[in-house]
Formats: structure tokens, sequence, C-alpha cells
């Protein structure tokens, strides 16, 4: 039997709609939150990761309650062990390091900032070095900024450390100081003190001249009018 004749068959035709259907039901059913949390959230997580997280920590000396609280809350866990891991091999305390690394959205790469500032500048504060690594972004860019400062200008760590996290500070101009198309105002010029404006004389049954006039929607010869943006 031809193609052409197997597809024009009553039954073929019947089984195709079938698996049509089938699809565009099976795509209208909503995904089940716990499968979306894997997929989109806690993306390769799995037991073992639980398991490695707490042996870094208990590593670390963590205390067993704060580990446990750290490793169940963390969104990659075997990332936080690693993390701790790998700042307590500076000589720092592994509660300073679960610190840090519950704070900070990449904790592999925190580590790694510590770790690189703490080998190139054993002299830095400690505090300095965890505080500038946690509180950026990009700790890993954070960490050559701060090395290649200090080693090329000849700056201390620690103004090092601050440059470089104020340099995503940047404060800037959102709105222009001019608005386009606006004039200038012309200054208001006011008589100097102790002055006398000079007056038309009036003779004696004659009333004082009245001022002239306006018609609405015009003002008087010197009348500086506000403008409005």
């Amino acid at each position: 039997m031809s193609i052409r004749k197997l597809m024009q068959s009553v039954g073929m035709r019947s089984a195709i709609a079938s698996i049509i259907g089938g699809s565009l039901v099976a795509s209208a059913i909503p995904a089940r939150a716990a499968v979306l949390d894997d997929l989109l959230i806690r993306p390769g997580v799995d037991e073992a990761d639980f398991d490695n997280c707490a042996r870094d920590l208990t590593r670390g000396r963590v205390a067993a309650a704060v580990a446990a609280d750290a490793c169940a809350k963390a969104i990659r866990p075997k990332d936080l062990g690693i993390c701790v891991t790998r700042i307590t091999r500076n000589n720092i305390s592994g509660d300073d390091a679960l610190s840090v690394c519950r704070q900070v959205r990449r904790p592999v790469e925190a580590a790694n900032c510590v770790t690189d500032i703490a080998r190139r500048a054993p002299s830095t504060a400690t505090v300095n070095v965890l505080d500038g690594c946690r509180r950026s972004l990009l700790p890993e860019r954070f960490s050559r900024c701060v090395v290649d400062l200090s080693r090329e200008l000849k700056l201390a760590t620690d103004q090092s450390i601050a440059n470089c996290i104020d340099a995503t500070d940047r404060s800037r101009d959102l709105l222009p100081t001019v608005l386009p198309g606006s004039t200038t105002t012309p200054p208001i010029t006011t008589p100097p003190a102790g002055s006398v404006t000079p007056t038309t004389p009036v003779s004696p049954g004659q009333s004082s001249p009245l001022p002239p006039a306006t018609t609405p929607g015009t003002t008087r010869p010197g009348t500086v009018t506000p403008q409005r943006f």
C-alpha cells in the first residue's frame, strides 16, 4: 500500500486525530508546582547535595542546629557547603564563613573572592574582605578589581576594597536641568535702597491719574509673568 493511500485511510486519520488531541489536552493541563519548582528554582538538587552540605558545615565547626537550618533553606545546598569549606581554609571561622555564604546569590564565587584577596593580601582585615565579597553582586570580578588596583597603584587593600565597592554607586542625572524649548526668565531689577520714585505733581482740585486699563489676558509693560512648565 502506498503512503498516499495509507494517509487517506479512515483508520490512519483517526489515529492521527487521537494523537493530536491528546497532545493538546496534555499541554493544556497545568504542571504541578513541585515540578516547576524543581525545574526553575532548585535545578540539580538531590539528596546527596544536602548530605554534602551538612558534612562540609560540620567540618567547619558549625553547630548542628545552625547547619541543619542553613542547608535546609539553601537553594543550592551543595554550593553552600563548598563556600564554607573554601573560606575556612583561610583561617576564618565556620560561623563567619556561613554568614557570608548564606547572604549571597553566588556562594562559590563569594568563596573564590575571599580566597583570592586573602592569599594575595594577607594583611587585609578579614572583616573587610568578608564584607566586600558579601556585598558585591559579582564577587569574582570584585576580587580582581581589588587585587589589580592594589598591585598596580600601590594602594592599601582596604582602600581598593572601598573603591571597587563604590564603583557601582555612581550618581546619575535622571532629569535634565533645562527643559527643551524653555526660555530664560529675564531678571527682575529692583531700585536701590533709599531711592524715591518720581511722581507727577497734582494741582489742587485735580484727582490723581488712574493707571491705564488693561484687557484680560494682557500685561502692562514691565510686568514679569511667572513661567509655568
